[in-house]
């Protein structure tokens, strides 16, 4: 990376910093659906000398020992991390126990505390299955220019992904399907858990299905897919520990792709609504790497008061590429560009498919999924014509934003820095469509990329 990219991305890490909001600060730590009581994370001030390196917790003092007993607070990160610019995190720490609930309200009382939270345990995989509609047309539309016209962009240089990785955090996935089989390795980082293997198999067929004269072809078959599990080593649940380990493997100009949602307030809604998950994607896109982030199904209202501004734009931003659901086109003549029910704001860039998505699938569910063709109940040779949710959109994204950066370094020999990608998606898109002017005011989900557009704006 050479001086002036770092530079560049420092500054980055700064304008993405600018007005932090203090994270929520509860009186009381209290346990609600979908929070783990044995785990609480603690974040200590930047300025309290308690911080988390080597492996060990440091300054923990009589008072905090006095609440603790013989609990110990553990790294919330790996050992190796350190202070980049504005973001500190050595000041997570992890404390698990069976009594967390009482004790994180307690460190609580120490001004040294900025905030606790009951861990969140994982929710499943962002998708919402519609029925399958009798005028479905022909599979992989969406690579056309109905989508973001992936056949436009592979007459280009690198216009297949060759020239960047794409990492996908991903629950599980189907590693012997006949479409991937060799194309992608066993989980890079983490426990894989098994769970939800449908899921995975969907969307890195979208990715990386093989140009091979059957099934699916991914949109960017010639990029290096990696996977990561949402879990760490020890079993536990850390979306925010994947990301910063995907860093690690990565390169400025790389793109991650976040394929979990948070859950809070009673919905579904994006993954960094947890402090620790923010910070995280805010050092990679500090880093140069281009986070794509999915909005949630749970067709929140994400400038509601309800979010205490945590998704304003001009109050914080962690430089993710925040996405969308679009209907998708019935009659494939136009983009998909209205509402299709997923969260919804000013904080949301562009959007993706939340429907009707042609991919990859296995046996699970009964082959439940297997629609277009799944002989003798082989889930290796399972695929779908309705992958869905905010899933499916987040992945036609990610790929989107893979190919125009492999374009540009193909033919300028560097990458764009994300903030300057998250732009061109959104400047060179097709913008949303609605019922209404207000319709579209109330449901902003953004424009749909075009990579036509993109491509031929940006390179001359």
């Amino acid at each position: 990376m050479s001086a002036s990219l770092v530079f560049l991305a420092f500054l980055l890490g700064l304008f993405a910093w600018a007005g932090r909001p203090p994270l929520p600060r509860p009186e009381a730590v209290y346990w609600e659906e979908g929070r783990d009581p044995r785990v609480a994370i603690v974040k200590f001030r930047d300025d309290a000398s308690i911080y988390a390196e080597e492996g060990k917790v440091h300054g923990v003092d009589a008072a905090l020992r006095e609440i603790l007993g013989e609990v110990q607070l553990l790294p919330k990160f790996a050992s190796g991390i350190r202070r980049d610019g504005p973001i500190d995190l050595r000041t997570y720490v992890r404390l698990e126990s069976p009594a967390a609930e009482v004790l994180a309200t307690e460190l609580l009382a120490d001004p040294r505390v900025e905030s606790a939270w009951l861990a969140p345990l994982p929710p499943p995989p962002p998708e919402d299955i519609p029925p399958v509609t009798p005028d479905f047309v022909a599979e992989m539309a969406w690579l056309g220019p109905v989508g973001p016209d992936f056949v436009e962009a592979a007459r280009w240089p690198g216009g297949r992904g060759a020239y960047v990785t794409v990492a996908d955090i991903e629950y599980a996935f189907t590693a012997d399907h006949e479409d991937l089989a060799g194309r992608v390795p066993p989980a890079v980082w983490g426990w894989e858990s098994g769970d939800y293997a449908f899921h995975g198999t969907m969307v890195l067929g979208m990715l990386t299905a093989g140009n091979n004269g059957y099934g699916m072809t991914g949109a960017v078959d010639e990029s290096e897919v990696l996977v990561l599990s949402p879990y760490d080593a020890r079993r536990w649940y850390d979306v925010a520990a994947a990301v910063l380990a995907a860093v690690e493997l990565l390169v400025p100009g790389d793109v991650l792709l976040i394929e979990q949602q948070g859950f809070r307030n009673g919905t579904y809604c994006p993954a960094s609504i947890e402090p620790d998950v923010f910070d995280a994607i805010a050092a990679a896109t500090a880093a140069g790497i281009v986070v794509i982030e999915p909005s949630g199904n749970g067709e929140a209202d994400l400038d509601d008061r309800v979010w205490n501004g945590w998704f304003d734009r001009e109050i914080q931003d962690s430089g993710s590429v925040m996405v969308g659901g679009g209907v998708p086109p019935g009659d494939l003549t136009e983009p998909a560009r209205s509402w299709g029910g997923s969260s919804y704001g000013g904080r949301i860039d562009v959007q993706g498919w939340y429907g009707e998505v042609a991919t990859l699938t296995d046996g699970e569910q009964g082959g439940y999924y297997a629609d277009l063709f799944f002989p003798d109940g082989d889930g290796r040779q399972g695929y779908t014509s309705f992958f869905s949710g905010t899933s499916s959109a987040s992945a036609m994204v990610a790929a989107a934003a893979a190919v125009a950066q492999s374009v540009h370094v193909a033919t300028t020999g560097a990458p764009m820095s994300p903030s300057e990608l998250r732009a061109l998606l959104v400047s060179t898109g097709s913008p949303q469509t609605g019922a209404s002017s207000a319709a579209i005011a109330t449901h902003r989900i953004g424009p749909q990329p075009d990579l036509r557009r993109l491509l031929r704006s940006r390179i001359r």
